[in-house]
């Protein structure tokens, strides 16, 4: 990896969480957070730098719809390979869609879940699905559907990490918030919002937008942004 100051690509809010994550006190990442929190970013870089660090794991990136990849995770994974300086690193395909690092072979697959099956007959050239990313965790079906995704991917391997984010839903039973109030060994959830993000990373009219909402219309502001 070309010499790159972290700190320029991880959002304040993050630090602590990514020194936990690369001190392997953790194994599940639950983010959420408000729009602009820079939650899908720091999740895309963690998603590259951990498969370089695990060089026999691949990557899956799910959305519960397939026609959201491309435009979404995929773009943001091509982001975060391209500020860690590694593209010339990365061949990438739409159809299959993946992007594969040259040297070793390593893979990260795209899926929605509206077609579950080829999840469940992954095949890949060698190694082992090491990390795992469900984006929009809330739109998914439910835990169950989440549960029999992990089982099905996580087999084999030394190495596992599962990230979820999301928007958390305005209504508290959604199973997607009760799911990051559980606790568990090895879990870390973690809030965002815009407001730990330096504003020249956002720049001024989202700020605008946002103050804006704030002053017009406070409830929708706050399940937006906060």
């Amino acid at each position: 990896m070309t010499s790159v100051k972290l700190s320029k690509l991880i959002g304040p809010a993050f630090h602590g969480v990514f020194k936990k994550v690369m001190d392997g006190l953790i194994n599940e990442l639950v983010l959420s957070g408000g729009r602009g929190s820079l939650k899908s970013s720091f999740a895309s870089i963690l998603v590259v730098m951990l498969m370089l660090m695990n060089p026999q794991c691949h990557a899956v990136v799910l959305r519960k719809v397939g026609d959201k990849l491309k435009n979404s995770v995929y773009a943001q994974i091509q982001w975060a390979i391209d500020m860690l300086g590694l593209r010339s690193q990365f061949s990438y395909r739409q159809s299959p869609m993946e992007i594969t690092r040259k040297s070793t072979g390593q893979k990260i697959l795209f899926f929605g879940l509206d077609d579950p099956g080829k999840v469940k007959s992954l095949k890949l050239p060698f190694g082992y699905v090491g990390i795992l990313w469900f984006e929009e965790f809330d739109q998914f079906g439910g835990l169950e559907e989440i549960r029999s995704v992990e089982q099905s991917v996580f087999r084999g391997g030394p190495f596992s990490f599962s990230i979820k984010s999301f928007n958390p839903p305005a209504m508290a039973r959604h199973f997607s918030n009760k799911y990051a109030m559980e606790r568990r060994p090895g879990k870390l959830v973690h809030h965002s919002t815009y407001q730990e993000v330096p504003p020249e990373w956002l720049g001024p009219r989202f700020i605008a937008d946002a103050e804006h909402l704030k002053a017009t219309k406070p409830i929708n502001y706050r399940h937006e942004y906060l």
